[in-house]
């Protein structure tokens, strides 16, 4: 189980120095020790490819983007 949650437009251009779509922050409690290729969300079809990854004092954050065109 994961939090998911979009980040917006303001915080896109801060991060990315553009606006990108499809770019959704998760937060885990636990971090994820095995290596992926992709993600999916849900019953979507969408996948989701990391960008970056955190280790804060609580939980594990990753922020991905949507994969487009690549399997």
């Amino acid at each position: 189980m994961a939090d998911v949650t979009d980040v917006g437009a303001d915080r896109t251009v801060k991060l990315f120095g553009s606006i990108v779509q499809g770019v959704k922050v998760i937060r885990l409690v636990e971090p994820v020790n095995q290596v992926w290729a992709y993600l999916m969300i849900d019953d979507s079809p969408t996948k989701y490819r990391m960008r970056t990854t955190t280790v804060p004092l609580k939980n594990v954050t990753i922020l991905v983007g949507e994969d487009i065109g690549k399997d």
